[in-house]
């Protein structure tokens, strides 16, 4: 598994597109289901959101989301995410996944 942070603003919405290439070319994600989280440690803990993950297969691109109405309620801190991608064939695999941080917001 690859270590990507990423960093938000609470009550901001948060969107990143992930592209996923095999040997240089395009992963043809057609099938595939993917499941992202974010949690309170790498180990487990307490689930702060599942993020909303959008899959154009064609583009080998798999888009996260979690809409400001939901990171509104996040406490400020330092948490886990992963993304788990399941191929048609029922293998699972972990490519990505690091800290997670969420930093106050001033402006509401």
């Amino acid at each position: 598994m690859e270590i990507y942070d990423f960093s938000m603003h609470r009550g901001a919405t948060f969107h990143r597109a992930l592209l996923f290439r095999k040997g240089g070319e395009v992963l043809d994600l057609t099938g595939y289901e993917a499941k992202c989280q974010v949690r309170e440690c790498p180990d487990g803990g307490a689930l702060l959101c599942e993020m909303e993950c959008t899959i154009t297969p064609a583009a080998g691109r798999i888009d996260l989301l979690i809409p400001a109405s939901v990171s509104s309620g996040f406490t400020s801190g330092l948490y886990a995410w992963d993304i788990r991608v399941t191929s048609p064939a029922s293998v699972a695999e972990y490519y990505l996944g690091g800290a997670f941080k969420v930093l106050p917001s001033v402006t509401e």
